[in-house]
């Protein structure tokens, strides 16, 4: 219940960010006696080097990861997990084969270092496209921002669907023996309806717990490409490029709440998912509780 109401504050705070945050994310005071407050009631974690409030980047920051993860699970979970894992699971033969060997081959891949490398030369090609969105569109300065965005959640996905779809499949190969469905194939039942009413509704469990397990995953994946330059570019907020702005060793030592600002909530929201992954296996799947 903890980890719930965590979630819920965190994706709350993400989704209605105009309403909760005090400051605008990207309005900087380069004055001095702005810049680098400690925690006070105008700001309630201070500000950062170019004096912008940093509760207000921290809300902003959770909309990202909100966003991020919110892609990557509709693509990769649910289209590419959940339906490649069901049709290999219940069609078996040489679909399963194919659809298994190249989740083997991605899974062997060291798979940051790869999307680090897609969203590094993918990056490097979006300046005149974004030139031409915002001249052309009505995106206007949110065009390089919706392009990086697309760049990282389009690198992340051929790598989320994997562990789901191992999963899945497993689930639907016990459940495809059963009375229920071999009468349905008998009556000449369609492999959508199959596939949708009779072994959907008993994988979705394993689904459930397989995806909440990865949820902290996905979301570090933003994180750390943010992190490192190739995520979101500033001064679009996202935990990754709050943390490295902070993380500096004399920025830390002498103002540590730019850091720890961003990187408790962050670390709070990863832990919250695991520990609510665990307690869905033991209410999802009681057989493999211990207690």
């Amino acid at each position: 219940m903890a980890a719930l109401v965590y979630l819920a504050l965190f994706y709350g705070a993400g989704l209605f960010a105009p309403l909760v945050a005090t400051h605008d994310p990207n309005q900087g005071q380069l004055q001095v006696e702005h810049r680098l407050q400690s925690p006070s009631s105008g700001h309630w974690l201070g500000t950062d080097v170019q004096g912008r409030d940093i509760y207000s980047r921290v809300i902003y920051a959770a909309r990202t990861t909100l966003l991020f993860t919110a892609a990557v699970i509709l693509t990769g979970g649910l289209v590419l997990g959940l339906g490649l894992g069901l049709l290999a699971g219940y069609k078996g033969g040489w679909v399963d084969t194919a659809i298994m060997r190249v989740g083997e081959v991605l899974a062997g891949v060291p798979t940051l270092l790869l999307i680090l490398a897609i969203a590094a030369v993918f990056r490097a090609r979006i300046g005149d496209f974004a030139f031409w969105l915002r001249q052309n569109t009505f995106l206007g300065d949110e065009a390089r921002t919706l392009l990086e965005f697309i760049i990282i959640v389009g690198a992340t996905v051929p790598f989320a669907w994997v562990g789901t779809s191992r999963i899945v499949r497993s689930q639907a190969l016990a459940i495809r023996e059963s009375d229920f469905v071999l009468a349905a194939e008998l009556i000449g039942a369609s492999t959508w309806r199959i596939l949708t009413r009779h072994i959907l509704p008993g994988v979705l469990p394993l689904f459930v717990v397989g995806l909440s397990s990865g949820m902290a995953a996905i979301a570090g994946t933003e994180v750390a490409l943010s992190f490192l330059g190739l995520g979101v570019s500033p001064p679009t907020s996202s935990f990754g490029t709050i943390i490295s702005e902070g993380a500096q060793i004399r920025t830390f030592q002498a103002y540590p709440h730019v850091l720890l600002g961003a990187a408790m909530p962050i670390i709070l929201f990863f832990f919250a998912w695991n520990l609510l992954g665990d307690a869905l296996v033991d209410l999802l799947e009681p057989r493999t509780s211990t207690r």
